[in-house]
């Protein structure tokens, strides 16, 4: 006689003989956690640095506008958008090539060690800004610590050197906007007093013509006086001078004799001005290049920012082997394993 099996059947049996899943599990982890042990030994060094950020001058900081090629819509969109430009930076080749060369001072194992190496070796993370988490794995603590702890001196010391270059940027960005201004100032006076002399110049031909004894015309009055004012401009020197300006009706020796004046007041400004327009010329190329210098070796950090490495914070160390994902792999597959020869035993079985 022969028994009658299906697969839910089978699958009923094996399912329920749970101590022996239980058992089977443990053994597979036990197993996992051996093959962990063969492998290589990896060490990782954890190690917080201090950053400091104050969002709310980003929306002020011109130079950072210009860097980032997004607009920062918020404020957490310029902190975010600081430390990760803080992340990048650190695993720059100029870096890692500091990193590596305090390394090797220190230890002969790093004579062998490549840049692109070392690159995967560390890792920098973040949650907010205040702490800044650095890593570095190898294969004992000791040379765990001697990576993030190089690594943590090179961000700290070459980082903070850019923040005071960023802090001075400030200060040549504020002198290059007022030399600007006042340069675009200069310019437009120029061509303001360039204007007035060429109208008192083509008045004076018209007055002389006139009948020395007829009063000048009342619209030719005002509107001498009105392209004279642009002139003034605030001047104090200017102030005198349009207050000698003659009164209506009066006769053209009086407008030559006042237009005499201003025209000796307007050739003076002239005179005046290209010098101090060629002087700001210089000027502000010279603060365009201490810009530009700046700028580069500010690295792109904010003048806003802080770093500080603490003395007083030591690595802490963890061995990093995949002990836990191995036992539960171990500990899955073993069952899954028992599980299929049950499956084909109890099939057996029932087919015989």
């Amino acid at each position: 006689m022969s028994n009658e099996w299906n697969l839910r059947d089978i699958i009923f049996t094996l399912t329920h003989r749970w101590y022996v899943i239980a058992v089977c599990f443990l053994v597979g982890a036990l197993l996992g956690w051996g093959a962990s042990k063969l492998l290589p030994p990896l060490y990782r060094a954890d190690l917080d640095l201090y950053v400091g950020i104050n969002a709310y001058r980003g929306p002020r900081d011109r130079y950072i506008v210009q860097v980032v090629q997004d607009e920062l819509r918020k404020l957490d969109d310029y902190k975010n958008w600081q430390m990760e430009q803080l992340n990048g930076l650190a695993l720059t080749d100029d870096f890692l090539l500091d990193t590596l060369e305090r390394l090797r001072a220190k230890d002969a194992y790093w004579l062998d060690v490549s840049v692109e190496h070392l690159f995967y070796q560390l890792r920098g993370s973040w949650r907010n800004a205040g702490r800044w988490h650095l890593a570095a794995e190898a294969s004992t603590p000791e040379l765990a610590i001697q990576a993030v702890e190089s690594w943590a001196e090179v961000i700290d010391e070459r980082m903070n050197d850019g923040i005071i270059h960023s802090r001075e940027l400030v200060a040549i960005d504020t002198s290059l906007v007022s030399t600007a201004d006042e340069l675009t100032d200069h310019l437009v006076r120029f061509q303001a007093l360039s204007q007035v002399k060429s109208d008192l110049e083509d008045a004076r031909p018209v007055l002389e013509d006139n009948p020395p004894d007829e009063p000048w015309g009342a619209y030719d009055h005002w509107r001498l006086i009105s392209q004279t004012t642009r002139a003034a401009d605030w001047d104090p020197g200017w102030g005198a001078v349009l207050d000698a300006y003659p009164a209506p009706q009066a006769l053209p020796a009086e407008y030559l004799l006042w237009m005499a004046r201003a025209l000796a007041m307007v050739e003076s400004d002239l005179e005046v001005l290209p010098e101090r327009i060629e002087y700001l010329e210089a000027l502000h190329e010279t603060l365009s290049e201490q810009y530009a210098e700046t700028a580069e070796k500010s690295l792109g950090l904010s003048a806003a920012m802080d770093i500080d490495l603490s003395e007083e914070v030591s690595p802490q160390i963890e061995d990093v082997r995949p002990s836990g994902s191995l036992m539960l792999v171990g500990g899955f597959l073993t069952v899954i394993a028992w599980l299929l020869i049950g499956l084909a035993r109890l099939t057996y079985r029932g087919e015989a």
